[in-house]
Parts: structure tokens; C-alpha cells; sequence
């Protein structure tokens, strides 16, 4: 079923709830018509759920194991770093795998200011020229559209969004 990108919160804006059932090529544009970041996103550790169509909700987590990134959970945010979090079956703690720089640039999306991640170039294939993008919504989570800065591909952008810390979660 499919959700109107039009889900308001209390103070006004799209809230997560507005954005989990899009499909697929929504968005882009409801990317394009979020607020501009104002900082990075504060310290702590945030939870990653696969959102969009089912297809492609059920696809994600598997084309991830392919590419080394197995049990992808969500990502830690530091003052000027982040980092991705996988969970493992063999642990109870959360692993930290493919560091990231977070700054906020024009957007590959619409050249507006985005949180925009870069791995760096030693990261293996695909990591190497992936770029995560991130705006707010209302709610205090994030929608994120990763893409890959390579020709053909830098206009496919795969959807998630960031749940922010409980204590940080409005």
C-alpha cells in the first residue's frame, strides 16, 4: 500500500511515516523538496530501516551481504566522522564497518545543501564510489539516498531512513 508523501507532524514537515511506502522513483523529489540541513546530524547511533517498494525492501539486505556489508543495522554519527553498524548473530554488540566523512555540500540530487557521507577511495567495490545523502524530517529521522558516482549510475538512488537515538527522538 502506498503512502501520500504528504504525512504532517504536529510543527509541520514530512515525518518518516510519510516516506517508508514511496515508490521508487518518488523519491528524488520528495528528497528535493526537504528542509537543508543545518548541521550534521547530532552524535549517537542511529537505526537504518530499508524503505520504498516491497521489491525493494526485500532486496536490500541481501544486495548488501554481496557487497561486504552484512547485517547492516544503521550508522554511528560522531563530531565529524560516522560509521556504519552491522548486528552479527554470534554477538550482542553492534560491529563498526566502513567509516564515512560526513559533510554537507550540494546535493547530487538538486545542488541544494545535503549531509552528503563519503567513503573513502581504499573502500572496497562498491563502497569506493558510494556517496549516502541525508536531509531531516520533522520527526528528527532522516531520509537517505545512497548512489553510486559512477556514469548511468549516479541517478539511481536506493532509499533508508535514520531513526535518531531514543533520547533524541521527538
Amino acid at each position: 500500500m502506498a503512502h501520500s508523501a504528504s504525512s504532517n507532524g504536529p510543527r509541520g514537515g514530512l515525518r518518516a511515516e510519510g516516506v517508508r511506502r514511496l515508490g521508487f522513483l518518488r523519491y528524488p523529489g520528495v528528497f528535493g523538496r526537504l528542509p537543508n540541513p543545518g548541521a550534521l546530524p547530532q552524535p549517537g547511533d542511529y537505526r537504518a530501516e530499508f524503505i520504498g517498494p516491497f521489491w525493494l525492501r526485500w532486496s536490500a539486505s541481501p544486495s548488501l551481504a554481496l557487497t561486504g556489508l552484512a547485517g547492516w543495522c544503521g550508522k554511528r554519527f560522531t563530531v565529524g566522522g560516522a560509521v556504519n553498524l552491522v548486528a552479527r548473530r554470534d554477538r550482542a554488540d553492534l560491529l563498526e564497518a566502513l567509516a564515512m566523512q560526513p559533510r554537507i555540500e550540494a546535493s547530487g540530487v538538486d545542488g541544494q545543501p545535503a549531509v552528503r557521507l563519503h567513503y573513502p577511495p581504499t573502500a572496497g567495490v562498491p563502497w569506493r564510489w558510494t556517496i549516502d545523502e541525508l536531509r531531516p524530517l520533522a520527526d528528527g529521522c532522516w531520509l537517505g539516498l545512497m548512489h553510486l558516482e559512477l556514469p548511468l549510475l549516479r541517478h539511481l538512488h536506493f532509499p533508508f531512513l535514520l531513526s535518531p537515538p531514543q533520547s533524541a527522538a521527538r
